[in-house]
């Protein structure tokens, strides 16, 4: 469905797109942020008012479905809303606003004494918009866990390619090692030694990697806490060179399960980013619970990266912020080269939870 040009509303539509939008305007809402969204609410209030004209056509018994392109437009909706990190709470508010503003405008011409009719009235308005409202929540819960499937394939292609570009690697080593203390057995004792010693610390660097590997799989917040678990992690993967500190206010318990195992994973990407990209000499991770979110911090004094260029704003970022999304959270990251890397992210665990 096409956005409807301002002609082709009627004049109640517009009268109503117009109060419409300066209610959601004083609540401060996203959905009047940008021109899109402002041309969808007009097609949303005029198709809201056909539907409740077809509804009153009909028998109140007959129930009416959003069908073709009606509902694919709604479906486009949701969808749209998670990509802009639009919380369906946000559009469930927005409905009632339509609703308190649209009954008294189509119920303005009904005989006082109509309370039959005021009443088919609301109950056609109240179907229609929550019709529509259901159909974009939905769709919207559908692209996130797409985008959530998508996260966990990463980790696991990201664990493929620790498997293979590390420990393969060092096998390898080991293996090529092992046959040159073959080749030097018998005629070069010394050099044999050398060979020998080489493929042991390939053959452990490689052990040391399968046992971070199987941590991170195996590790659960649940378990140990978060605090501690992201601790575990800092001290087998962070060098000596980097030193460390981990800062939790509130009570941490408080969070749901899903907050502290997402909320965890976001912070291990973050480290993980710091360690392998920046070169830090110092990682400082905070975490702050509050009444109703909670608030986490990664900063690294490392080489910092133009946050604008796509090829470094990569990697585990787009995870990162598909799973703060997921949880009704939003994530920032800041950075300047030279002068480290700032990632927060704040989830409000109430909604979370619901």
């Amino acid at each position: 469905m096409e956005p409807v040009a301002e002609a082709e509303l009627s004049s109640t539509a517009r009268e109503i797109v117009e109060a419409f939008q300066e209610s959601l305007r004083r609540q401060g809402s996203e959905l009047v942020n940008g021109p899109d969204v402002l041309a969808q609410l007009a097609v949303q209030v005029q198709a809201v008012l056909d539907d409740i004209a077809a509804r009153m056509s009909v028998s109140e018994t007959s129930p009416m479905e959003l069908v073709g392109e009606a509902r694919l437009f709604n479906v486009n909706i949701g969808a749209d809303r998670a990509r802009r990190g639009i919380h369906p709470v946000q559009s469930l508010r927005a409905a009632t606003t339509l609703f308190e503003v649209m009954l008294p405008v189509i119920t303005r011409d009904l005989p006082p004494t109509d309370s039959a009719g005021a009443l088919r009235l609301s109950r056609a308005l109240h179907e229609a918009i929550m019709t529509r409202v259901a159909l974009a929540s939905l769709s919207y819960v559908a692209f996130l866990m797409d985008k959530l499937q998508a996260s966990r394939q990463e980790e696991r292609t990201r664990i493929a390619r620790e498997l293979h570009d590390r420990v393969l690697h060092e096998m390898g080593l080991t293996l090529h090692q092992m046959d040159l203390h073959r080749h030097y057995a018998d005629r070069d004792p010394a050099q044999a030694r050398v060979k020998i010693d080489t493929a042991i610390e390939s053959l452990d660097e490689a052990l040391r990697t399968v046992r971070h590997l199987s941590a991170e799989l195996r590790r659960s917040v649940g378990e140990y806490g978060l605090e501690r678990t992201l601790r575990a992690y800092l001290e087998a993967n962070a060098p000596a060179s980097v030193q460390f500190s981990i800062l939790t206010t509130g009570d941490v318990k408080v969070l749901p399960p899903d907050v502290l195992e997402e909320l965890y994973l976001i912070m291990r990407e973050a480290t993980r980013n710091a360690l392998r990209h920046a070169d830090p000499t110092r990682l400082e991770l905070s975490i702050d619970v509050g009444d109703n979110a909670v608030a986490a911090t990664v900063v690294d004094d490392g080489c910092g990266f133009d946050t604008s260029d796509p090829d470094r704003a990569s990697g585990g970022l787009p995870s990162m912020y598909e799973r703060a999304l997921l949880l009704h959270g939003v994530l920032e990251l800041t950075s300047t080269p030279g002068r480290g890397t700032r990632v927060e992210v704040r989830i409000p665990f109430s909604e979370a939870a619901l």
